[in-house]
C-alpha cells in the first residue's frame, strides 16, 4: 500500500478526559433478527507480494514463526486465516519461468518500503506450502500491458503450484490509481471495466487449460479510499452499472480500507493515535462509508470483504501504528465491521512496515518480533471463537473513547467486550480506570475475565491477552501463559468490571 496523492481525511474530535460509567448498561438478551453471522476467519491476512517469501520462507527454510502465529488463530477459531498475497508490488511483478531465484527485488532507493520491480520464478511458489493448510488469494499483475502471454503464464503457474490451497485470484491492485500511473490520465472507469473483463476471461481460459476443473474465481474490484480521494469520479456503484464482471467470475467483493494517510504536515504521533485510531467515533465514520457501499452492492449477492486494510496508509507510522494503542483500534474496528456484515478483514503485512502484526525475519537491525496489533487480532479471534453462529451487537456508550459489544452464540448471550480507548502513557503513574455495570440475563452467574493489556498505549512490548504472551523471544510465537485469568461473580444480573485506560476486556459468561 503506497499513496502519493492528495486525500481528504476526516478526523474525530479529540477527547482529553472521560468519566466512569455510573449507570447500569442494559445488554440485549438476544441479537436482532437481522444480525449477520460472523465468519470464524474474520481475522485474516494480506501479505505484500514482494515480501511473501520473507513471511513464509521456502521448503528448505520454512518460517516457523509465521506458521505459529497463523496456527494460533486457527486453534482459537477452528479455521485458519485466509492469506492474500498481493498489494502494490503485485502490479510490479513479472514471472520468469526460467529464473532460479525465488524473487529478485529492485529498489529505486535502498530505503524505500517497496521495490519498483519484482522478478519471480517457479521457486517463489514454494512459499505457499510452508504455512500449513492455508487458503490463499493470489495477486496477478494487471498493470503489465505488453502481451497477454505473461498474464497467462503467471495465472497457470499459480494454479498448478498452489493447487487446492488456491482460494481466489485477484487481478490488479487498487486500479483506481491507474490514471496517470499505469495508464494515461484519461483512463476511465469504463476503460477499467472493459480491460478487467477482457483480462479476467483470459485468465479463466488459461487456468482451465492448465488445471482442468472448476475455476476458483476472483475477489474484486480491489479499489481503495474511494470516499477520501479528492479528485476522483470513480465509484463502485457506477462500475457495476458499466457492465463490470460481465462473465460473473467474481466470488467475493473486495475493497481496501485505511483510517488515513501519512502526509505532511503530520501531527504528533500520540495525538493522532488518540484522535484517529483510539477513537470510536472515528472508526464508525470511517467504516460507515464501506457499510453503505456494501448495502448498495448487496443485490450482487456476494460477500463483502476488506481484502486489504490496516490503520494508517503508507505502511504506518512509528509511535502510532506500531504501539499498543493500535491493537485497541484493531479490536474496536474489527468488531464494528463484523457487526455490520463485513465478512473478512485481511490486515496487510510487509517487511519493516510500521503497522505490521509481526516482523517475520531480522531486517534493518530489527529482529523477528510479535508486534502489538497481533494481540488485537488474538483478542478478536477469541471473541468470535469456534461457534458457527456468532453474532455481534454494538452496545452504545456515551463517549468516543470507549466501546462495548455483546456477542451471541445464535440467540444466546455468551460474551461481552469492552474497550477503554483513553490514551495512557506508560511513563505516567496512577493509571485511571473506568467502571462498567452491565445488566445481563439472570441465568448468568459468573464471567471469566481475559484482558488485553500492556504498559500503556505507547508500548511496543510486554503485551498480553488473557495473560498469554505470543512473543517470538519466548517460544517463537507459540502461546506462553504469563499471568492467570480472573473470574467475577454476577449478582442479580449485574456484572461489574473495571477497565484501566488503554486496555480492553473480554468477558465470557
Amino acid at each position: 500500500m503506497l499513496f502519493n496523492i492528495p486525500v481528504l481525511l476526516s478526523t474525530a474530535t479529540f477527547i482529553a478526559s472521560g468519566k466512569c460509567s455510573s449507570h447500569t448498561i442494559a445488554v440485549p438478551s438476544s441479537p436482532k433478527n437481522n444480525s449477520p453471522v460472523v465468519p470464524n476467519d474474520l481475522q485474516s491476512m494480506s501479505i505484500e507480494f514482494a515480501y511473501f517469501p520473507d513471511y513464509a520462507g521456502n521448503k528448505s527454510h520454512p518460517n516457523k514463526f509465521s506458521k505459529n502465529l497463523l496456527q494460533n488463530l486457527k486453534s482459537i477459531t477452528g479455521i485458519a486465516p485466509k492469506v492474500r498475497v498481493g498489494g502494490t508490488s503485485q502490479d510490479h511483478a513479472t514471472y520468469f519461468p526460467d529464473q532460479e531465484d525465488n524473487v529478485q527485488l529492485i529498489y529505486e532507493n535502498p530505503t524505500d518500503d517497496q521495490p519498483i520491480q519484482i522478478n519471480y520464478g517457479p521457486t517463489f511458489f514454494e512459499s505457499y506450502h510452508t504455512l500449513g493448510q492455508i487458503k490463499f488469494l493470489h495477486g496477478l499483475n494487471m498493470a503489465q500491458n505488453k502481451s497477454t502471454e505473461q498474464l497467462e503464464l503467471e495465472a497457470m503457474e499459480a494454479c498448478t503450484s498452489i493447487g487446492p490451497q488456491l482460494y481466489l485470484y485477484e487481478l490488479g491492485n487498487e486500479f483506481n490509481f491507474a490514471p496517470g500511473t499505469y495508464r494515461s490520465t484519461n483512463y476511465s472507469l469504463l476503460d477499467y471495466s472493459e480491460e478487467w473483463n477482457t483480462k479476467s476471461a483470459i485468465v479463466k481460459s488459461a487456468v482451465q487449460k492448465a488445471c482442468p476443473g472448476s475455476f476458483p474465481g476472483f475477489m474484486a474490484p480491489s479499489l481503495v479510499l474511494l470516499d477520501f480521494i479528492a479528485n476522483t469520479t470513480w465509484t463502485a456503484e457506477d462500475l457495476y452499472n458499466l457492465g463490470y464482471d460481465e462473465h460473473n467470475l467474481t466470488k467475493e467483493l473486495c475493497f481496501h480500507n485505511y483510517m488515513g494517510v501519512n502526509a505532511a504536515p503530520l501531527p504528533p504521533a500520540q495525538f493522532d493515535l488518540q484522535r484517529t485510531l483510539m477513537n470510536h467515533t472515528s472508526i464508525v465514520h470511517n467504516l460507515g462509508l464501506q457499510i453503505k457501499r456494501s448495502e448498495n452492492l448487496a443485490y450482487l449477492g456476494l460477500p463483502y470483504t476488506l481484502g486489504e486494510l490496516n490503520s494508517i496508509a503508507n505502511q504506518g507510522r512509528n509511535g502510532e501504528t506500531n504501539v499498543f494503542g493500535d491493537a485497541l483500534w484493531l479490536v474496536d474496528f474489527s468488531l464494528w465491521a463484523a457487526a455490520h456484515g463485513i465478512k473478512r478483514l485481511q490486515f496487510h503485512q510487509g517487511l519493516n512496515y510500521r503497522y505490521a502484526s509481526w516482523q517475520p525475519i531480522e531486517s534493518n537491525g530489527i529482529p523477528p518480533t510479535t508486534r502489538p496489533p497481533y494481540y488485537g487480532q488474538i483478542m478478536v479471534a477469541n471473541a468470535i471463537g469456534q461457534s458457527k453462529n456468532t453474532r455481534i451487537v454494538n452496545i452504545p456508550l456515551s463517549e468516543e473513547t470507549e466501546s462495548a459489544y455483546a456477542i451471541y452464540n445464535g440467540d444466546r448471550l455468551s460474551k461481552l467486550v469492552v474497550t477503554n480507548l483513553r490514551a495512557f502513557n506508560q511513563t505516567t503513574s496512577d493509571r485511571p480506570s473506568r467502571e462498567y455495570k452491565f445488566h445481563v440475563p439472570a441465568q448468568h452467574k459468573s464471567a471469566r475475565i481475559e484482558r488485553l493489556t500492556g504498559p500503556g498505549s505507547d508500548a511496543l512490548a510486554n503485551i498480553t491477552f488473557g495473560g498469554i504472551s505470543y512473543d517470538y523471544a519466548l517460544k517463537e510465537g507459540k502461546p506462553v501463559q504469563q499471568y492467570s485469568n480472573e473470574k467475577t461473580r454476577i449478582r442479580n444480573g449485574l456484572l461489574t468490571i473495571e477497565v484501566p485506560d488503554s486496555s480492553a476486556v473480554l468477558l465470557t459468561l
